[in-house]
């Protein structure tokens, strides 16, 4: 399609139908991307790590729910994937991260870069370069009927109800818990925390392994949904960063309102000018860079 094409459509051949569906497709996309997002937020904004492996977390839960799933049940599956994922990123944080800490951020990134690529080298030698796929339960109904449209129960309904419960969850865990009210004061000032007697290194493994589950949660739920293949680590990572940028580091609201404006408005750009899909995510944040460098609810000085 080209951009006049494209501009046409925009003016008089989109149909409400059209738009609907988009609209529910990106709000589909958009809680998946709030899923993987918060969880490396929370990293990025308590502990400073800028964690490229997170993205392997997202693939390695879709591949253990695609491997449990047979053998123990979906929503089980789903769960152990999360809670495997949780426990490889605490591990993974104890033995190789933490390490680092005293040294330069860029110790850091190598690391997580490097083992990211491991882990897909892994998992294209236990489960191969081919996409695999995991089918919802057969009790599970296939549509549902929304305003005269027929939606995906799973991909369009269930899927936002239980990421909705979820963050709800992490709300509740941040905002009510004596381990919330230290993850967000060590947000602010890790150090003061640290003076104040709270175990920061035990801290930070806990906190790792959460934004890990998370990660690993948002892959599982997305395995009935997308086809489960190596590359989506790289797609993954580089998409929760932009949408950590665009929300803010640090924010928990800035990740969910990120996550649904880039994935709402990358739906309506497949409609409008599908070439343009993969740019839509880089656009908004060089536009939200250049208005609010640290982005729509961001810690001012969080870095600094």
């Amino acid at each position: 399609m080209h951009p006049e094409d494209g501009a046409i459509h925009f003016l008089g051949l989109i149909s409400a139908p059209e738009l609907l569906d988009q609209l529910v497709n990106g709000v589909t996309l958009g809680m998946l991307y709030i899923l993987v997002a918060l969880g490396l937020n929370i990293i990025l904004g308590l502990m400073g790590v800028i964690n490229f492996s997170h993205g392997a977390f997202f693939m390695l839960g879709a591949y253990m729910m695609f491997e449990l799933n047979g053998r123990i049940g979906f929503w089980p599956a789903i769960l152990a994937a999360a809670v495997i994922v949780g426990l490889l990123g605490m591990g993974f944080e104890r033995f190789l991260v933490r390490p680092l800490y005293k040294r330069i951020p860029e110790y850091t990134l190598l690391l997580t870069f490097g083992t990211a690529l491991i882990f897909t080298q892994i998992v294209r030698r236990v489960w191969g370069d081919d996409a695999v796929r995991v089918d919802t339960p057969a009790y599970m109904p296939a549509s549902i009927n929304l305003f005269g449209l027929a939606f995906p129960f799973y991909k369009d309904f269930l899927l936002v109800l239980i990421t909705i419960g979820i963050l709800g969850a992490v709300w509740l865990l941040l905002n009510k818990t004596n381990i919330g009210i230290i993850i967000r004061a060590g947000t602010r000032d890790a150090e003061m925390v640290k003076i104040l007697g709270i175990n920061m290194p035990l801290m930070f493994t806990l906190v790792f392994g959460i934004g890990s589950l998370m990660a690993g949660l948002a892959g599982a739920l997305a395995a009935p949904i997308y086809a489960i293949q190596p590359s989506l680590a790289s797609q993954w990572i580089v998409l929760t960063f932009v949408i950590v940028i665009v929300g803010g580091i640090g924010s928990f609201w800035g990740a969910i309102v990120g996550g649904l404006l880039i994935g709402i408005l990358t739906s309506f750009m497949a409609l409008l000018w599908p070439p343009a899909v993969e740019m839509t995510g880089y656009i908004i944040m060089g536009i939200i860079l250049l208005v609010r460098p640290r982005g729509l609810f961001g810690v001012e000085g969080l870095f600094e």
